[in-house]
């Protein structure tokens, strides 16, 4: 099970890259992004109707972390496509309060978890055979309200609680972000802390956009929970560039015959020559 769950995440982040490659308004992404995960779900329903857990572990895993993963992406660009529907057009103003306040409603539906939101937080474990085993099945039952997997034998119920919590999160993480990108808008360099002589990126795009995917890929910001547009639209405030379709970038990078890392092994190979040449001058 663990073996095609990894296999089926590859392939639904795979075809979002190639989603946001090609679609730049977040209406148009939210819609492929919605239709993608559909057709996972249903393969994943296809083979949960096929095949066996070798243990409770396994099925305790699989309704707690490998399908609320899954799941929670259909739930969050459903409420994404929604959200972005409803933004005002105006005011910057207008604007900030719009998305403040769908923050507070969000934070507000968290009191609705109540007991089992803390023990999901908490990381506890006690009750898991009861939350994440088809054969305890409780009454409690939140699929059925949002059309996800009312058939018991796909669902334990609290697998579809857990998914709205993780939705949640990223729509209060995405939330924050348009407010912080609006904020930014009105804020001058001097306000944004940046040095008097500013640095201004010399090299090529391609180089800094493979740059941005390798520090992306290396969890370096936030503890990995950075995605590649934020860190391009940092990179292109910090060094006054404009990067474009980063995705697009990327595509052309990652089809490349010399492969995807020609920067960076540049890189490498000057940080080594320089670093064995002052070697040599300490040892001298």
């Amino acid at each position: 099970m663990k073996d095609f769950m990894t296999s089926l995440n590859a392939a639904w982040d795979f075809e979002l890259q190639e989603i946001q490659a090609t679609e730049e308004h977040i209406v148009k992404v939210c819609e492929a992004a919605l239709t993608i995960t559909r057709k996972a779900l249903a393969g994943l329903r296809a083979h949960l109707l096929k095949a066996e857990f070798k243990d409770k572990e396994e099925e305790i895993w699989f309704f707690k972390e490998a399908k609320p993963h899954l799941l929670s992406k259909l739930i969050y660009y459903d409420k994404l496509y929604h959200l972005e529907l409803r933004r005002p057009i105006g005011r910057e103003k207008l604007v900030r309060k719009y998305l403040e306040n769908e923050i507070l409603h969000l934070e507000r539906s968290y009191e609705v978890y109540s007991d089992f939101y803390l023990y999901f937080r908490m990381g506890q474990t006690s009750n898991d055979e009861q939350y994440f085993m088809r054969s305890k099945l409780s009454n409690y039952n939140d699929c059925e309200a949002h059309g996800f997997d009312s058939d018991p034998n796909l669902s334990t119920g609290y697998d579809c609680k857990v998914a709205q919590i993780l939705a949640q999160d990223m729509l209060v993480s995405y939330l924050n972000k348009e407010i912080y990108k609006l904020k930014e808008r009105s804020a001058s360099s001097h306000d944004l802390g940046y040095p008097h002589h500013r640095l201004e990126w010399t090299g090529s795009k391609t180089g800094l956009v493979e740059l941005i995917y390798g520090l992306a890929q290396a969890e370096v910001f936030n503890h990995g929970k950075t995605d590649y547009k934020e860190i391009a639209q940092y990179f292109e405030k910090a060094f006054n560039i404009s990067l474009g379709n980063i995705y697009k970038t990327f595509e052309k990078i990652r089809m490349r015959e010399c492969g995807p890392t020609t920067f960076l092994d540049n890189m490498k190979v000057k940080l080594v020559d320089y670093t064995d040449k002052f070697n040599e001058y300490r040892v001298g």
